[in-house]
């Protein structure tokens, strides 16, 4: 039971979506999630009460890694906006906020979100 709690097999992230913790790097745990569904997060999640930040690969909606980081408050003040610029001509279907850190999360396209 312990160990169910400081390792959790699955993190709740703000979309409301409950994503798989990868474990099989025991010393650095990876958080491979979508990066709408991570909007409004301002810090990155921890395993291990807090000693441990996950590594965390966020993904294009087509599941391709666009970055990996350690730090998502920094991700969001500096790269996302680079980032925004390169996909949301690819993936015009899907929510690009100016400012992630106010906006909803979301695992839907721009048409879905209010379903």
């Amino acid at each position: 039971m312990i160990i169910k709690k400081l390792a959790p097999e699955k993190i709740s992230v703000p979309s409301g979506s409950a994503v798989s913790i990868d474990y099989s790097d025991p010393v650095q745990p990876i958080l491979a999630i979508r990066l709408q569904e991570v909007f409004g997060l301002f810090d990155t999640p921890t395993v291990l009460n807090g000693h441990c930040k996950l590594m965390m690969h966020l993904l294009s909606p087509a599941r391709h890694p666009m970055q990996v980081t350690q730090d998502l408050n920094s991700f969001w003040q500096t790269t996302y906006h680079d980032v925004k610029k390169d996909l949301r001509g690819k993936y015009k279907r899907h929510y690009w906020p100016d400012n992630p850190f106010t906006a909803q999360a979301t695992s839907k396209t721009k048409k879905n979100m209010n379903r």
